[in-house]
């Protein structure tokens, strides 16, 4: 049976540099990221989005998030892979990858959901099993 975690994570850094950009075509770029986590996902996560943004400043994603920190008393490490759209809001999708979890939360699987408060700040709900 899944376990659903919810909290909020804030963004500490974001560099974000272009490597593809063209008169006429979509803007390529690509954003480091580091974020705090609160709730019942606590810690850190660090984070490589390559985004793709059309003229109307719009974007999709995609990513990869490792988190380290703590579920209830169990810790560890996992990787997420996210995929993302922004218009006035980022809103995400996350799935836990196989195998990636790693101590305490071995065997981690889940999936999940992400969207954006505010520029600095995103609400998360995750269903998990250990």
């Amino acid at each position: 049976m899944a376990t659903r975690a919810t909290g909020t994570y804030t963004t500490k850094s974001w560099n974000e540099n272009p490597y593809h950009k063209e008169e006429g075509s979509a803007t390529l770029t690509r954003a480091s990221v580091e974020n705090v986590f609160t709730g019942d996902f606590d810690g850190q996560g660090i984070l490589e989005y390559l985004m793709v943004y059309g003229a109307d400043g719009s974007a999709t994603y995609v990513g990869l998030q490792r988190f380290e920190g703590t579920i209830g008393d169990r810790k560890g490490t996992f990787v997420a892979r996210i995929e993302g759209t922004f218009t006035s809001a980022a809103a995400e999708t996350w799935t836990i990858v196989e195998g990636s979890a790693t101590d305490g939360l071995a065997g981690l699987s889940g999936t999940g959901s992400v969207k954006s408060v505010d520029a600095t700040t995103a609400e998360y709900t995750v269903d998990y099993t250990l």
